[in-house]
């Protein structure tokens, strides 16, 4: 009887402490973002998975997700709802994660091109490119915005369609690396400690199937903040 009161115990202390993970990852992501985050995973789990793995338990569906996903196994997917991605491009939960440039030009060649005071870069290149600029994060503050610029040689010829070409450059997504708040809560989660502290630890410096490896070999699945961050880390 002790016995069986002790794992009664066990299984409560690990609920509530799972249960407040959760919590405080929430309170730093934001009410909104949290709120997407919600739907987002809903629409995954009801959506997705279901549809995907149709004869698994939620957390065995989402294991064979990150399986399929380590093993490159993508083109055995259904196509990602369109209310997913919907969902998240028109939310400020993608700000958070992701930015984008604020300009592109296509330059005929560099006599065309001037390099700014923060690119390290000689012009020297004969031949069309891209050139786009963007926030550096790491350097602007609310007073002040300082721009990054990146140059990309690509074939472009006069076939191209060159509007077409801009707007597919301006879609391209940097990762918010210093200052957006789901950067701020998975810095947070390291004290929680063990598989959290790890994931904190490696997000940004191992591949995305590394991530996923950690996630199989660490991580609980019916957690449902590991469940939160296989959503923002692998399908968004």
């Amino acid at each position: 009887m002790r016995f069986i009161y002790i794992i009664l115990l066990l299984i409560l202390t690990f609920g509530c402490s799972s249960n407040n993970n959760t919590s405080e990852f929430e309170k730093v992501l934001g009410k909104e973002n949290n709120e997407t985050l919600t739907l987002l995973v809903n629409d995954f789990e009801n959506d997705f998975l279901k549809k995907q793995y149709p004869n698994s338990e939620l957390n065995e569906s989402y294991k064979k997700f990150l399986i399929d996903y380590k093993n490159g196994s993508l083109e055995n997917w259904g196509p990602l709802p369109k209310k997913i991605t919907e969902r998240f491009n028109s939310s400020q939960l993608k700000k958070e994660m992701y930015y984008h440039p604020d300009s592109v030009w296509i330059l005929p060649n560099s006599t065309f091109d001037k390099i700014e005071e923060d690119s390290l870069l000689f012009l020297d290149f004969d031949r069309p490119y891209i050139k786009l600029r963007k926030k550096d994060l790491m350097f602007s503050s609310p007073e002040k915005i300082v721009y990054e610029y990146e140059r990309d040689y690509v074939r472009i010829d006069s076939t191209t369609d060159k509007d077409s070409l801009i707007n597919q450059v301006m879609k391209s997504r940097y990762v918010n690396y210093y200052n957006g708040k789901y950067r701020q809560a998975t810095d947070y989660i390291r004290k929680f400690g063990g598989f959290f502290e790890r994931f904190s630890d490696r997000k940004n410096v191992f591949n995305k199937e590394q991530i996923c490896e950690l996630i199989l070999e660490e991580a609980d699945l019916n957690d449902k903040l590991v469940r939160k961050l296989i959503v923002l880390e692998f399908v968004l």
